[in-house]
């Protein structure tokens, strides 16, 4: 399956990698897994995922083809809470 990322998340993306250290592969990867989703309202999804040390949330927008990454951000309490339910 394809991920693209919108520019909003990749500029993101990019501002959280040189605070935590965190790679693309390895957040591809964890979002592709989706260990962790939930359907929101709009119809896109939210994936929270654990990378070294640090949660991070994913929105997305989804196809049988294709992931289309919208944001990303630390996760906050509640959704860590929700990952560590979860696993």
């Amino acid at each position: 399956m394809k991920i693209v990322w919108s520019r909003h998340s990749r500029i993101r993306f990019f501002e959280r990698s040189l605070i935590y250290g965190i790679n693309f592969g390895e957040a591809e990867q964890n979002i592709l897994r989706q260990k962790v989703k939930q359907k929101q309202k709009d119809g896109t999804i939210k994936t929270i995922f654990k990378a070294l040390d640090y949660f991070f949330t994913v929105i997305k927008e989804e196809t049988k083809k294709q992931i289309n990454v919208v944001s990303i951000w630390e996760s906050n309490e509640r959704e860590v809470l929700l990952w560590k339910k979860k696993n």
